[in-house]
């Protein structure tokens, strides 16, 4: 394999983490003009990517960095299946805390809208992991761009350019993920079509 093509797929890896995808998708929602419901103050924006941040990556990568420390995992990566469970319980249980301390404020309801897909789609993905092993990426981005199709159709606006973003950045991360060799076409394929079909069940429950 060329090592540059090899440091690509790493970078990309890391910027397209599926635990830094609530916070990029959040981000891109407030610098829709045409989204009215999301007027903010700048402050307030601030203060809903912070907190989003916090509990959507700092604490889930904070604890994969902690149980490598103390030896209870063989790799930052999470190369193996069994090493994944841990970590995407406590991903889990973050998320869940989230939507329990921002239920109460005034967060718009799109918001909210993205993070239960979010905490969704992870819970599926844990459920799917303790039994074959996913690409948590294309899950993520999966998800995610079901949810920019069910945000457009919910409020009325399309949101093409986001669509065709997430679509790109989707096929970024399974090629990131390919060229790692560490997962294969099926698990990348079926993490896509998992992350998917799990907003699409949820927009219709929700």
């Amino acid at each position: 394999m060329n090592s540059k093509d090899y440091t690509l797929s790493r970078i990309l890896s890391i910027i397209l983490h599926p635990l830094l995808i609530p916070t990029l998708a959040i981000s891109a929602l407030l610098m829709q003009p045409d989204l009215f419901i999301l007027l903010q103050p700048v402050a307030v924006k601030l203060w809903f990517i912070s907190v989003i941040l916090v509990f959507t990556f700092v604490i889930p990568a904070g604890s994969v960095f902690i149980l490598y420390k103390f030896k209870a995992i063989t790799s930052i990566e999470l190369n193996q299946r069994t090493e994944r469970i841990i970590p995407l319980l406590i991903a889990s249980s973050s998320y869940m805390a989230l939507l329990v301390f921002v239920k109460p404020s005034n967060m718009p309801p799109v918001f909210l809208y993205i993070l239960y897909s979010a905490t969704f789609a992870l819970l599926v993905g844990l459920l799917i992991t303790m039994a074959y092993k996913i690409s948590l990426h294309t899950l993520g981005w999966g998800a995610i761009t079901a949810t920019i199709i069910s945000i457009s159709i919910r409020v009325g606006t399309p949101l093409l350019q986001l669509l065709i973003f997430s679509i790109g950045l989707s096929g970024l991360a399974g090629y990131a993920r390919l060229t790692q060799n560490a997962h294969n076409q099926a698990q990348v394929y079926l993490g896509y079509i998992v992350g998917i079909c799990v907003v699409i069940l949820f927009s219709f429950l929700s």
